[in-house]
């Protein structure tokens, strides 16, 4: 049954995965100094922080130079993807903020939640740990390709990302 188990085991759809994907970009973005606007958007970031070469398609697309026909594919399979996740990271931020890691609250200036990093014992033990370093160094990555990325609106990344596609027809 072990085996069975292991064989069906999705990384990506492993709380504590995900849990540690989503608190080094809370990191990596500062938001125990400013809020992270939108937590809508950690779904995007999330699944361009998965891998390198994932970093390397964002950079693509944001240089915009001419896509072809499994580039258009791929955008689709991330933003159908990054639609997915945001319900599991609705759960995770409920989660860390019931152990005091994170809070959030409705922002003033839009209908949205902010969401801030607090500074734990827990997540200073992951800093020092080394455990976070290869998230940490992708989301830099992709804080160098939108810089603004933590005070953005949900639907400026989208057309910042993926410009004119269907992804961006879908989402008006």
């Amino acid at each position: 049954m072990d085996s069975k188990k292991r064989l069906m085991f999705i990384l990506e759809d492993d709380y504590y995965y995900i849990t540690l994907k989503v608190l080094a970009i809370l990191k990596a973005l500062d938001c125990e100094i400013k809020p992270f606007e939108d937590y809508k958007k950690l779904g995007i970031i999330f699944e361009f922080i998965k891998d390198q070469a994932n970093i390397l398609f964002l950079e693509k697309l944001i240089t915009r130079p001419q896509l072809d026909i499994f580039d258009n594919e791929r955008i689709i399979n991330i933003s159908c993807n990054a639609k997915m996740n945001t319900a599991v990271i609705k759960r995770v931020l409920f989660f860390l903020e019931k152990q005091n890691m994170i809070s959030m609250k409705k922002s003033l200036k839009g209908d949205f939640i902010e969401v801030f990093l607090l500074k734990t014992p827990q997540l200073n033990e992951l800093i020092s740990e080394n455990v976070l370093n290869d998230d940490l160094t992708r989301i830099a990555s992709v804080k160098s390709y939108i810089p603004r990325i933590r005070t953005l609106k949900i639907s400026t990344l989208r057309k910042k990302i993926f410009g004119a596609s269907e992804v961006a027809s879908w989402e008006d």
